[in-house]
């Protein structure tokens, strides 16, 4: 766990409710006189991913909001470890909850599935520059609704393919594979279009019986995915990971109006220097995996050209619904001109 989480963590556990203690001094007009404790709970284990908005909050509060966060939740529970959580906020077991965008193109918010279209935002600078534009505002009001609150969208690692005794390089590696993926129609919808078998499987879960998997850099390195022997494609990002703040309405309605704000200026703060940071992060992890015998090969122009032509059909079914398509097309001119990531790799 890392300083700045220690810093805005009062208690990890599964607190329910929205609570307040001892009056605290009133700070910049956000309406209270009372620290407020705010339940948080993410499938994920603490990283960089989350201290920005944590630290956000306590700063932007003068520590009159503080968050008790859950790290893990549900975590090996199944393929629908995201489900269960937004099931958790809705019923009020918990304020707030950080889980992956990809959970919400299944049928609450299938607008999203814009941001994990395949192959489209393949690098940390990307994903942070459509993160930062006004049109990530529009997106996470996607998931408003059924007891649910958009707080806002945060850059998350980005989702590389790992193929068993052969990499995954271009459609022909995947022809007739079992291709393990977490919960997500445009992921499910990707690897049929690629000609292999998708199944889901749950955080942390293991892959041994896969002819491959998606993942980021650090769950294959958290998880020791590593010694099931897979080898990862060096320049190909599938989708990134984006993460939703999602709040229960009600608990957000407690805090009032100015709090509420204060939550989602914390979010949108934390979206500008998340790129290097995340960059950071993989780099340490690929460190420990390349310790330990990773290995990498990279597709050729070819391939990369054959597996966008392959996947066109995904971006058909996307853009079918015309909300989806307004934001692929946004999203698409926002990142035309980012450079790609430079090629993961052990060398030097």
């Amino acid at each position: 766990m890392s300083a700045a989480v220690g810093l805005v963590l009062l208690v990890v556990g599964c607190s329910s409710t929205t609570s307040r203690e001892e009056p605290a001094k009133n700070t910049q007009g956000r309406g209270t006189d009372e620290r407020v404790v705010l339940s948080l709970a993410t499938p994920m284990g603490a990283s960089d991913e989350f201290d920005a908005f944590l630290q956000n909050v306590r700063t932007l509060s003068h520590g009159s909001i503080q968050i008790s966060a859950e790290f893990d939740a549900h975590h090996e529970e199944g393929p629908d470890f995201e489900e269960r959580l937004l099931n958790d906020v809705q019923s009020g077991r918990v304020d707030l909850a950080a889980l992956g965008s990809r959970v919400f193109d299944i049928r609450r918010a299938p607008a999203l599935g814009a941001l994990t279209a395949p192959l489209l935002i393949n690098s940390f600078d990307a994903e942070e520059k459509v993160l930062s534009a006004p049109v990530a505002q529009r997106m996470i009001r996607e998931v408003d609704g059924g007891g649910l609150t958009g707080v806002g969208l945060l850059p998350g690692s980005l989702r590389r393919p790992f193929g068993a005794g052969t990499p995954l390089l271009g459609p022909q590696d995947y022809k007739g594979r079992t291709i393990g993926i977490q919960e997500s129609k445009v992921a499910d919808s990707t690897v049929r279009a690629l000609g292999a078998k998708p199944k889901w499987f749950g955080a942390g879960s293991s892959v041994a019986g896969f002819d491959g998997f998606e993942q980021q850099i650090g769950s294959v390195n958290g998880n020791r995915y590593d010694e099931a022997g897979m080898i990862g494609t060096a320049n190909v990002v599938l989708w990134p990971r984006p993460i939703v703040l999602v709040a229960n309405t009600k608990a957000l309605e407690r805090l009032g109006e100015d709090q509420g704000k204060l939550l989602q200026e914390a979010a949108e703060q934390a979206v500008h220097g998340a790129g290097a940071n995340l960059r950071e992060e993989e780099n340490r992890d690929l460190e420990s995996l390349c310790a330990r015998g990773q290995k990498f090969a990279a597709a050729s122009p070819a391939q990369l050209a054959a597996l966008r032509k392959a996947v066109q059909p995904v971006y058909d079914q996307l853009s079918r619904d015309r909300q989806t398509k307004e934001y692929l097309n946004t999203v698409t001119a926002l990142v035309r001109d980012v450079p790609t990531e430079a090629p993961v790799s052990c060398k030097g």
